[in-house]
């Protein structure tokens, strides 16, 4: 298989090549239109592709003989695998983590001082404010962040249903924040995102524009 396959699109092409299927015969093993299989061939390659729905693309996995895991990680349901941090980011990461509060301070500070993003100064000094808290200086109710955690919870407990929002546990981490940390507006909001999107009416053109990335 190329290892160049990085878009859901590409790394399906090749599947489908190994497995000898074109649109039509993939689209009737896996119980789908042919619609729907050129879209998800669109995806990462065309902006205009439209997002995958969850039980979708456990059908085609399951058709082409796939982890499902693998194919919710390339529709951005899951985060990559690879961290997009460099090497020398995360090593100065976990220096800034071994740091007492008062240098861990003293280093945003200076990062304070030296980003021309007013966005990011806010962020940093609300950290600086707020150093007990893991959550202060990052906007909660950016919607692409909400997308992601609903993506990311429909893959966790593999939500086929959009009842099952009520599964979602206090503990669970979810991009990096535990869901009982999250204010209970954002919780509410994602979990709004994650029936609709497991609605049976879920069209992703009709989504009001505020949950697109």
């Amino acid at each position: 298989m190329n290892s160049s396959a990085n878009t859901l699109g590409r790394f399906l092409a090749d599947l489908m090549e190994k497995h000898n299927h074109n649109n039509s015969t993939l689209a009737a093993v896996a119980g789908v239109s042919e619609s729907v299989i050129r879209n998800l061939l669109k995806h990462g390659i065309d902006p205009q592709a439209k997002d995958p729905d969850p039980r979708t693309l456990r059908r085609v996995a399951d058709a082409l003989d796939v982890d499902a895991i693998m194919l919710f990680r390339l529709a951005g349901y899951i985060p990559p695998q690879a961290n997009a941090n460099s090497v020398r980011a995360d090593y100065l990461a976990d220096v800034f983590d071994e740091l007492p509060p008062e240098k861990q301070d003293a280093v945003l500070g200076v990062l304070e001082a030296m980003t021309d993003s007013y966005t990011r100064k806010e962020a940093i000094h609300a950290m600086r404010e707020m150093p007990s808290n893991p959550l202060a200086g990052f906007d909660l109710n950016f919607p692409k962040l909400v997308r992601l955690i609903a993506n990311q919870l429909i893959a966790h407990y593999q939500m086929e249903a959009p009842g099952e929002a009520k599964r979602i546990e206090p503990d669970v981490t979810v991009h990096g924040y535990r869901w009982k940390d999250l204010p209970p507006a954002v919780q509410q909001r994602v979990k709004a995102l994650i029936e609709h999107k497991l609605s049976l009416e879920y069209d992703p053109t009709m989504v009001d524009p505020e949950w697109r990335d």
